[in-house]
């Protein structure tokens, strides 16, 4: 009886201890990262995202990762912005030149009521 019982509370513990293990493994955020890290390092980071201003070009970001809508890991809603990752276009040439390279990827938001434009560019020219 005493060893059915030590079994029992060892197999719950193991359990629980798997539990987590799966949830720190496998929460959203970590599939997250790993499916986009999966998709740039197969090269699907061309992405081009525009803002405009009274149908003005006002910045441009380069091979965007990802645009992604916001939302709370356990939440049920969306949140009302997207976000990314990306090269900022300083001089709005389209080309990624040194300078801009050198900054590395930002991260960036777009506010639900932004004019803008995302497209996915097949090359985009380097300095």
């Amino acid at each position: 009886m005493k060893k059915a019982v030590i079994t029992t509370v060892l197999l719950i513990i193991i359990g629980i201890g798997l539990f987590w293990v799966y949830r720190l493994l496998f929460s959203p955020e970590r599939l997250n990262i790993l499916g986009r890290t999966i998709e740039t390092t197969i090269g699907f980071d061309n992405g081009v995202v525009e803002f405009y201003s009274c149908g003005k070009l006002i910045k441009r970001f380069l091979k965007v990762e990802k645009l992604t809508t916001a939302k709370g890991t356990y939440e049920k809603q969306t949140r009302p912005y997207r976000f990314g990752f990306g090269y900022i276009d300083i001089n709005l040439d389209g080309v990624l030149n040194k300078d801009e390279k050198r900054l590395g990827k930002v991260y960036f938001e777009i506010p639900s009521q932004r004019d803008y434009i995302y497209y996915d560019a097949k090359f985009i020219p380097e300095d």
